[in-house]
């Protein structure tokens, strides 16, 4: 005969039977297929990971931390949100299918991958010392202490900070802010300032259509550097021993330089009220850098520091 325990023994059980199957799930890994309004957990993770936060209407925010854990924080107005995780693998998002606003607050351990994506909200990735690929719609992205940065944004400013590896950058409409950077630069934007400051690179691309780019940082004698707007001005500070073929273009603008201008035979524009073009070199030649602005000036100074150490 099978025996028929009492309501608080059976309960009892009940409770030991569910708290053994989430031991076991958090050691095979997470799989929630559902929804719902809210996730506060902490499980193992592998440093060498990936973690990926999509939001639709929220911001998303993470921080690296030592240890081999992740702490995952999310609420939502609505029952959109999903967890699914692995020991090396952690997907958590909220469904697009309604307009409630989320908000992700993560803690990973430093190294992991980081990939974020939201449509209308700010991301922030701060010390994760790790590669972060990062794309908003609408929303501001800050990514502080990482490598090889891959950022996206259709409407937003980017700024970054303290970056060890190369960093790609693609934006529609906002200003770009990159500092303390030791890494080849690819930035590209239709309308905002590009800044870049402290940066130690071989290879470095900044264009925008409206806006004006500054850089300061160093020149390997080695490398290629080319700066251009439609609407804005080109200001460089580079070292005073940085040994470089300077490229210099402008419609509508004038041109200054700490460094003295020895023109190549056959050089023109000089004091012309439309076009001016020249290319001279600095302490012998070397790098080749470009500078060309439609409307705007171009400055040259000798200041220029690179990342610290």
């Amino acid at each position: 005969m099978r025996r028929i325990l009492p309501l608080p023994i059976a309960l009892a059980a009940a409770f030991v039977a569910a708290t053994a199957h989430d031991a076991r799930a958090q050691r095979r890994g997470i799989r929630d297929s559902g929804y719902r309004s809210r996730i506060d957990t902490t499980f193992a993770f592998d440093k060498s990971g990936t973690v990926t936060v999509t939001a639709g209407n929220g911001d998303i925010i993470i921080n690296g931390a030592s240890g081999n854990t992740v702490h995952v924080r999310a609420t939502s107005d609505d029952d959109n949100l999903r967890l699914d995780a692995s020991a090396a693998r952690l997907s958590v998002e909220s469904s697009d299918r309604h307009n409630g606003d989320t908000r992700f607050e993560l803690t990973v351990p430093y190294g992991v991958r980081v990939i974020a994506r939201s449509q209308s909200g700010d991301i922030s990735i701060r010390t994760t010392r790790g590669e972060v690929e990062a794309h908003a719609q609408s929303g501001d992205v800050l990514i502080e202490d990482a490598t090889r940065l891959d950022v996206n944004t259709l409407s937003g400013g980017i700024t970054a900070a303290n970056i060890t590896g190369d960093i790609a950058v693609a934006s529609t409409s906002g200003d770009v802010k990159v500092s303390d950077l030791r890494g080849d630069i690819d930035i590209g934007t239709v309308s905002g300032d590009i800044t870049l400051r402290g940066v130690t690179a071989k290879n470095a691309r900044a264009k925008t259509t409206s806006g004006d780019v500054l850089y300061d940082g160093t020149i390997d004698k080695m490398g290629r550097y080319d700066f251009s707007t439609n609407s804005g001005d080109v200001g460089l500070h580079i070292p005073r021993d940085a040994s470089a073929q300077l490229t210099v273009s402008t419609w509508n603008g004038e041109f200054q330089s700490d460094f003295p201008v020895m023109l190549r035979p056959g050089e023109h524009g000089i004091g012309s009220s439309t076009s001016k073009r020249l290319t001279f070199e600095i302490n012998g030649g070397g790098a080749r850098i470009n500078t060309e602005t439609f409307s705007g000036d171009v400055t040259v100074s000798s200041n220029g520091r690179g990342a610290r150490p």
